[in-house]
This record gives structure tokens, sequence and C-alpha cells, in this order.
């Protein structure tokens, strides 16, 4: 018996499901680390130094050069996550759950944040570890010196957020909470990966990263709203760079 869809029956939306969903997810990422690494290449023909791996890798540290390579990397990442969503035959906004939260849920979000962001914090001053990892010191240094301070707080607490978060708890969490790993299991997971892409940290930092990921994701999946992610990661973005402009004063 043929089992061709008759002409004319319109084809029902779907979700990705896990090796959907981890190859779409990680296309986004390559497309936001493409236009990354342009933006860092355009830095150097612009300081005139030569295209060698040892220039590269030292200006990728540069204060200025971080935020405006994250916010590059953004239109790739959303270009590559539309496509997939469209594929699908879903509507961007509603796969992503890009839902504006409410204010209490946006309240407790900044709160379980903030007490997160107080609680690593104590975790590191006990272990012996900085407060602020030397990276970020760095490059709020950098961006403190060049007078572009604003620069580095639109990278971080908007352009990362945005592109992070609707990656890994928007899309990802998405399809993978439609597996046998479940909602637990995609949190879990998603958060390793989340974790790991911050390679520029000590593991004592990525590890902190995982607890935060870990929090977003219970965020998304208990409010069911992306956006709600994006604005406690910008909180907690701005709040470490406050903190690390403060130690650098």
């Amino acid at each position: 018996m043929s089992t061709v869809e008759p002409a004319g029956v319109p084809r029902l939306p779907r979700t990705w499901k896990f090796l959907g969903t981890a190859l779409w997810g990680a296309a986004a990422f390559v497309a936001m680390s493409a236009g990354q690494i342009v933006v860092i290449f355009v830095a150097l023909a612009v300081q005139g130094d030569a295209f060698t791996v040892d220039n590269f890798i030292a200006i990728t540290g540069h204060g200025v050069v971080v935020p405006l390579s994250v916010l590059g990397g953004v239109p790739g990442a959303v270009l590559v996550l539309w496509l997939a969503t469209r594929i699908a035959g879903q509507s961007f906004v509603s796969y992503l759950a890009l839902r504006w939260p409410s204010w209490v849920e946006t309240a407790c979000g900044l709160i379980s944040s903030a007490a997160l962001l107080v609680l690593l914090d104590t975790i590191a001053w006990f272990a012996g570890y900085p407060l602020s990892p030397d990276f970020v010191l760095e490059s709020m240094r950098a961006a403190r010196d060049s007078g572009l301070i604003w620069l580095v707080l639109l990278g971080l607490c908007v352009g990362a957020p945005i592109a992070e978060e609707f990656i890994f708890r928007g899309f990802v969490f998405h399809g993978w909470s439609a597996t046998w790993l479940g909602p637990v299991g995609a949190i879990v997971l998603s958060s390793v990966l989340f974790a790991v892409i911050h390679q520029q940290y000590g593991w004592f930092y990525i590890a902190c990263i995982f607890l935060v990921g870990a929090l977003f994701g219970y965020l998304r999946h208990r409010c069911g709203s992306t956006w709600l992610t994006v604005i406690t990661h910008a909180f907690l973005n701005l709040m470490a760079s406050l903190q690390a402009l403060w130690f650098i004063s």
C-alpha cells in the first residue's frame, strides 16, 4: 500500500528531536562563532596587525573586541534558529517560547539569580578563588581605559544573553525536553554544553556556569518563557561586570 500523502494535505508541524535539535543547535552555535570570527578579523585589519595565530588569540581578549564579537555573532545564530523552526512548520516565537514574563516571574528570576550569585561568590571566597576571573578583569580594564564600558555592557548584557538563551534555553530545551531526556535531562545536558562553551574561564568558573545554566533551565521549564532567562542572564552578567569594575578600580 502506498504511504504517499494526498496532494494538498498540509504537513503537520513537528518538534526536532534529540539528533535534529543537536545538529541545528550546533549549526546555530557555529553561525554565532563565525560572526564573532569575522569581527575579530576586521579588528585585526583595522589595527593593522598581521593575520597570525598569536595576534588572533591576543585580540580576542581585548576589552573592545570582546563585546563587538559577541554582538556580531547574534544575527547568524538567530537566523539559523529561525530557519530550523520554519522547516519544522512552527512559529519562531512559539517554538523558542518567546513569551514576555509577568512581573512576578521576573521578580522571582532576578531574586533567585541574585541569591545564586551570592552563593557562588561565597563558595569562591572560601575556596580561595578570585570573585572575578582574570578574563573578565582584563576585558573590563581594557574597556575602561578605552572609555567604552557601555559597549562592553551592551555586548555582555544584551548580545550574549539573547544569542545563548535563544540557543540553549529556547531551541535546545524545547527539542530535548520532548525526547526520552525529559525536562530534567534537557536542563542538565543543555547546562553542561552551556558551561563547556565558556572555555575562556577556569574549571571552577565553568562549574559555576553550569549551576547558572541549570537555574536558567529551571526557570524556562517552570515559567515557559525564554525572555525570562534572557533577562536573568543579562542581570547576572551586569552584576558580574559591575563587580569586576569595582575590583579594578
